[in-house]
């Protein structure tokens, strides 16, 4: 998947791929979010982040979420 065009597709794409690897329950804080409604850069970045990491702690969990809050516009 080219992640270097922003879409919808790609967009509910990372956001699934985040929620499977952080193992999120409350997947539906994601529902709405739409390509106009985050900075996609910010999210390609995090999503990189997390793709590449073999394991993540429960802290790295934490600040990960965090940092998902503030991508947002």
């Amino acid at each position: 998947m080219n992640l270097e065009n922003p879409s919808q597709e790609n967009v509910t794409y990372m956001l699934n791929e985040i929620t499977a690897k952080l193992k999120m329950v409350n997947a539906s804080v994601f529902e709405n979010w739409t390509l106009e409604s985050i900075h996609y850069a910010s999210l390609v970045d995090i999503y990189t982040v997390i793709h590449r990491k073999k394991s993540i702690s429960l802290r790295e969990m934490q600040l990960f979420a965090e940092e998902l809050r503030t991508i947002r516009k």
